[in-house]
């Protein structure tokens, strides 16, 4: 796959979401054999990218599928470049987008807490920026 250029979108918590109704065993147990598939996919150093089942699911928190990627040996920057400077790579656009530098658009999500020490702080989102303008500031709809 890796030969092929395949990039892996995990969705790791669709798991527990699909088995909600079955024992916690069996939600661990088949989230935990994706998140084992995730580490040695990692291990062969294949692309990952972040991707969602939000519009399937109705939880639409996504912390649950970062603290599945670092279970499965991701590092909190290998979960931001699977936001960020992997699809932009994977898509040719990584000479506009996924990065911070000057010249290009001004497109940034402002966290509350540090994902470095909590991975699951990369949902703690407090506003976002497009284009250096912010389209979402968290207080209009929820209290933080």
């Amino acid at each position: 796959m890796k030969e092929h250029h395949v990039a892996l979108i995990p969705t790791l918590k669709l798991w527990k979401y699909e088995l909600r109704h079955d024992r916690a065993s069996a939600q661990d147990r088949f989230a935990q054999t994706g998140v084992g598939q995730l580490r040695a996919w990692l291990a062969a150093r294949g692309m990952v990218m972040f991707g969602t089942d939000v519009g399937y699911m109705g939880d639409y928190d996504p912390s649950e599928e970062y603290a599945l990627m670092a279970d499965a040996g991701m590092s909190f920057r290998q979960i931001l470049a699977s936001l960020t400077t992997a699809p932009a790579e994977r898509f040719g656009e990584s000479k506009q987008l996924g990065r911070i530098a000057a010249g290009l658009p001004g497109d940034l999500v402002v966290l509350k807490d540090d994902p470095s020490k909590n991975i699951r702080a990369l949902a703690a989102v407090q506003y976002t920026l497009r284009d250096g303008k912010i389209i979402y500031p968290v207080s209009k709809y929820k209290q933080v």
